[in-house]
């Protein structure tokens, strides 16, 4: 049997072009890191009327008495958010709980 040839309307599927541009991948938006929202790093005096521990850092922190300066400590991140902290341009006089003492500084 005579097999039947494919008329010329009839058009044989042609393979698509290479050219046909890929999905574009998404470009990357680069995200800011938001602004810290308590007190800046900096030198702190502790102004609250009882002492208190701060176990995050480990810090003691002492009030001013007849015999003793309130702690002056250098927070690198700032200080807590607490209302105890005001900024000072005393030297540090005392450190982390763990480290060892500051040397005593002349005021």
């Amino acid at each position: 049997m005579p097999t039947a040839k494919p008329s010329k309307d009839e058009s044989t599927p042609q393979p698509q072009d290479a050219a046909v541009p890929a999905a574009e991948t998404p470009t990357e938006v680069p995200v800011e890191a938001p602004e810290p929202s308590g007190p800046k790093p900096g030198v702190y005096e502790y102004t609250h009327f009882t002492d208190s521990v701060y176990l995050h850092v480990p810090l003691t922190a002492h009030t001013a008495t007849d015999g003793r300066p309130a702690t002056v400590f250098d927070w690198p991140f700032g200080p807590p958010d607490d209302g105890r902290w005001a900024p000072t341009k005393k030297s540090p006089n005392q450190a982390a709980d763990n480290m060892p003492a500051l040397a005593p500084s002349e005021e």
